[in-house]
Formats: C-alpha cells, structure tokens, sequence
C-alpha cells in the first residue's frame, strides 16, 4: 500500500524499502531522490526561501553542489560535550607493559592458583570454553585493583577499595556519560600497544581495563524516550545495575598459539588521572620494579609441578518462576499488542530459581561450562556486593577495535541439537527455512543496523552473513554478522549505550517493545538481558549478551530464559523452546500452580 500527497514530494508506503532483505528498495530511495531534487529544481527560488526560513532553527550544510538541511547539534549534546572537554586531559600517566610465559597451563588452572580469592575488588575469567571456535582464540584472567558499582534508582556510583566502599559520587549525568569520559580519560592518558590489534586484523583485543558488566535496567539512562519512576518497582535492589572491576594485571591465553601472555599497567610518575577523576585516593601505584615482582610470580607458577584441581559440581535443579499457562497467557497478550500495530516481535523472558546452599561458585561454573561451553563463557565474581555471573553465553553482543571496527552477531531462531544425526540435520535445515525464525532475525538485523547509525558512517554498515545456521553443545541457532565503523570521537561506552539494550533481547521497535515488556513481564529482568565484557585502555571493547547465565546474588540462583513472539508464534513451541533454553544452563522444574492475573494494557 502506499500514499502521495497531491503536490508536494511526500510518500508513505506499508513496508520497509531499507530492509536488508527488501528487493528494489535502493531503486525506490534513489527515485524518491530524484523526484524530490526535480521538485526543487523547477522554482530555485523555493529553495532558498525554504532555507531562509529554517536558517534560525537548523544548519546548512553543503555536499557537493547539493544543500542539505539537518538539525543543529542538540542541548543535550552540547552539554556532553562541554564535560567531557572539562574533565579530559592528554598526559601519559600510565604505561602498558607485557611479557610472553612459557607453559601450556590450561586457563583453568591458572584462574585457580594464582586469580581466585586474590582480591577483595572482583575477579573475571572471561573463558573462550568453546574449543576450536572462530571466536573462542582468547581467554583472560584478571583481578581488581579497584572496583564500581551504579545504581540507576539512586544514580549514584559506589567506588571500592579492598573491597570496602568509599563515599558514593552522585551523578548529574548518567551513568554512561560519566563512565564513557572515564574510559576516554584513562585511554587518552596510557601508553599502549596499538600493534596488538593490527597484527590481529583489527580485532578488538584486552591488554588492561574494566572487566564487569551492564544489567538490562541500565535501558533507563539508554533509550530515548523511556519513562520510569525509583518508585515504580517496590522491591528491593538485589544488585547493582552496572558493576566494573579495574584489572591492571591481564593474563591471556592463546588458545590458537597454546600460548601465555601477560600485560601490566604501571604509573609513570605523580600525574593520576583516575585520582584526580574519582576524587579518592589512586589504586594504580603499580611500578616497573612492583609488575615484575608479579611476573616472578606468575612464572614461578608457571614452572611449579601442578596437579589439576578440577573440582566440577553440577548446579542444583531450578523451579520456574512461571507455569507453563502463565506464559503462554503473556504470549497471547503480545499477540494482541501485535495485532494492535503496537510492535512486530517482543522477546518476552521468564525465569528460573535456585539456592547455592553452601556450594563454591567457581565450582559450579566448572560444571557449567562442561555442560554447555560456548565462545563468550564468563565467571565474575564480585565479593563487595555478593554478586557472581557464571555464562555461557554464545552470543557477541557488540565488539568494538581500537580503530574503531565493529561487529555485532545477534541470534534469533534457536532449535535443540538431536543425537541422531539424520534428524539433527533435518532440525538444522528447518531452522534455516523456517519464515517465522528468519522473520524474527530479519527484524533484529533491521533494528540494529538502524541502531548503528547513531554511531557510524553509514556507508560503512555492512551485513556479511545473514541468517546462518550456528551449531553449538546443546542448540543450533540462526546467527547474522553485521558491521560497521565508528564515527571519530565516539567512545566505547557511548556506542554502546547507542545500541543498548541488546535488539535481540527487546524486539522491534525497541522503545515501544521494551514498554510493552516491562508491563507484561512485572519485574525487574536484572543483569539477564545486559551485556558483559572489557574496555580496553585502547579503546577497544567486546562484550557478550546475557543470556545462557546464572547471576548468583548472596544465597539467591536465577537464570533467565525467552524467546522472540512474533504474530506466526506457536504458543506451545515457544514455551518448549523457552525450556530448550534454560536446560542448556541446567535441570529445570516447572511450577504447576494457576498463572497469576495480569493487568489488561491494551484494548480487548
């Protein structure tokens, strides 16, 4: 269907031209061009009366011999601006330092001996468990010198010490800004070693930096055009809704090479930028003489005779938080929001509940990655707040170069993995022909490339895989590569809060997608849903999607499970692959009772 005004250039059509997947919708752009060029041109003087008109409230700008009208630069832009020109400065206070260690230790191991209980400011490994994997080459272990925590109820950032907190910093702006100028502040001041992603074909790669995580709340400060009140939820905070360890000691393991590398920060003089920055007393007092100490030890690690000590345990059994009827129920009210024009897909998400009962975290990660290792594993283990996160994640959230060079693999369309080969390539080649599955990916792949241009030249978004089917321990899924390059001038931080929360996880359009969702789902999705992984001193990033996870939260298991509901959804199968889901991560029950009402948000 499609509509024109009687006399000026104005058009409206019932489907998406810009689709990846649209055929001709270059053609109709490049027409639509091309007769709203011939409408200017045939009065010149229209032109110019139109821009004498807009000169007040909008700039020219000049490209070629063509006049484009756009926008003036925000307020709230400019007010970025201004802060981040006032707090950034350009010294080298720091300096990257690295050194290769002979031995083949597994990662294991090393976390084992030398990272685990090492620090009362957190500890990471984030864990490529998936062998032979294209994007499984490198695993990273680390401990805090220092960590933070937000709040987005009380915006307020809790900085530690020893694990102790100091006195929390209120925040004007949010949460993103502030850390992206901290993250630019600390790359403009280091000495690092660009040749490290060069010479891995401008991968983004960790030397040091922030290790930690975005829970899915932080969409409050993201979106645009999101409403909400401290007020709206009278449950109690389990966790913050951003938490970051500062790791200046990086081992990383070449699981291409077999081989050891470690990396170190140290303090080049009096300047401290992160002092100055954090208004407390610097955690970096890391010098030349202190790293190689560290490196003694590693070493000594290294050539000691080590006999494993791979403890695995096996996660407790989980119960629903849902019965079956109660999800299903949520799903015919997405239908209706559907129907009703309100959205095309919304992943709707339940979860599942569990006590840790005395047992080791780390321990229970062991046996979740035997169960399910996938390419962006995690265990974090923050003591301050009680909180650990133990992923296996398969899916990159969004990986950003120190060039700039991104890249995002969203995955919708997920089916088990059989045991008899004959019908497990049959499931594989029905996932990969299924019109609902691809209808869901489609949408995801359409959102982020519009996402991507809030932060990239457009020219440079590109999709080199759609739609292909990826097989992992328990499920095969539909997996799309989309990438891009970043503007100059656009941190790590602010790309991400550009495209966050994750278009897999909301549906399309997001904003509206995520207000029906809150509705629906009633409570707080948590860290689930967010994003994890590092910022780089280079300025690079990778971060992975929550999915596939136990947050651990003091005595208190979760994992979160969902599944994309379009209008073709079978309420059934999605349930089942809901369950498909959670039992990838560990034992499931479900609860049998009634489902409890739900508040009508649309019109019956």
């Amino acid at each position: 269907m499609g509509l024109r005004h009687c006399e000026k250039p104005i058009y409206g059509v019932q489907w998406h031209p810009e689709s990846i997947c649209s055929t001709y919708g270059h053609e109709i752009m490049e027409n639509f061009r091309s007769i709203v060029m011939n409408f200017w041109n045939l009065d010149p003087d229209r032109l110019r009366r139109r821009a004498s008109r807009l000169s007040q409230t909008h700039v020219l700008r000049e490209i070629g011999s063509e006049t484009i009208i756009t926008s003036k630069t925000s307020h709230s832009s400019e007010k970025e601006a201004e802060y981040r020109s006032q707090v950034l400065t350009t010294k080298n206070a720091y300096s990257v330092m690295s050194v290769d260690l002979d031995g083949d230790l597994l990662p294991e191991i090393v976390f084992d001996s030398l990272i685990k209980n090492s620090s009362q400011n957190g500890e990471a490994w984030l864990d490529s468990a998936k062998n032979r994997d294209q994007h499984s080459r490198y695993s990273y272990l680390a401990s805090g010198i220092f960590s933070l925590s937000y709040s987005t109820r009380s915006k307020t950032v809790t900085l530690f010490r020893d694990g102790a907190p100091k006195s929390p910093i209120s925040l004007n702006v949010s949460f993103w800004q502030w850390f992206n100028t901290f993250q630019e502040e600390i790359r403009c001041n280091t000495q690092y070693k660009p040749h490290e992603e060069q010479d891995h074909h401008n991968k983004a790669t960790l030397q040091v930096g922030f290790i930690g995580y975005f829970g899915y709340e932080m969409k409050r400060e993201s979106l645009a055009g999101y409403c909400w009140s401290p007020s709206d939820s009278s449950a109690k905070q389990a966790h913050p809704d951003a938490q970051f360890l500062f790791a200046q000691n990086v081992l990383r393991f070449d699981h291409q090479e077999k081989k050891w590398r470690l990396y170190g920060l140290v303090r080049l003089g009096d300047s401290d930028p992160i002092a100055s920055y954090t208004k407390f007393e610097s955690p970096i007092v890391q010098n030349k003489q202190q790293l190689d100490a560290y490196i003694r030890s590693a070493k000594a690690l290294f050539n000691s005779p080590i006999f494993p000590r791979k403890v695995s345990e096996t996660l407790p059994k989980f119960l629903s938080a849902d019965s079956m009827n109660h999800y299903i129920s949520s799903i015919s009210r997405v239908r209706s929001a559907i129907k009703e024009g309100e959205s095309y897909e919304m992943t709707l998400t339940t979860e599942f509940r569990a006590q840790l009962n005395g047992h080791d975290p780390f321990n229970l990660y062991r046996g979740l990655r035997e169960r399910n290792p996938a390419p962006y594993s995690a265990f974090m283990n923050f003591p301050a707040t009680e909180v650990t996160i133990l992923s296996s994640s398969p899916e990159r959230f969004i990986s950003i170069s120190g060039q700039g060079a991104v890249e995002m693999k969203p995955i919708k369309g997920t089916v088990a993995v059989s045991k008899n080969p004959e019908q497990d390539a049959l499931q594989k080649h029905h996932l990969a022909t299924d019109v609902k599955e691809l209808a869901e990916n489609l949408m995801i792949v359409d959102l982020i490339r519009n996402d991507l241009h809030g932060i990239s030249h457009a020219s440079s978004i590109k999709v080199p895989k759609l739609m292909q089917v990826e097989s992992y321990e328990t499920v095969h899924q539909l997996v799309t590569t989309i990438q891009s390059q970043v503007r100059p001038g656009v941190g790590a931080v602010q790309a991400i809060q550009s495209v966050f929360p994750p278009g897999s996880m909301t549906g399309a359009p997001k904003l509206r997608s995520v207000q029906i969702l809150d509705t629906l789902e009633q409570k707080e999705r948590g860290i689930y849903s967010g994003c994890l992984g590092y910022f780089c001193v280079s300025g690079a990033t990778d971060q992975s999607v929550i999915i596939r996870t136990v947050v651990r939260t003091g005595n208190d298991l979760n994992i979160g499970a969902g599944g994309a509901i379009t209008w073709l959804s079978n309420a059934q199968k999605e349930w089942e692959e809901v369950l498909i889901k959670a039992r990838a991560v560990a034992d499931i029950e479900i609860v049998q009772r009634r489902a409890d009402s739900l508040d009508p948000f649309i019109r019956e």
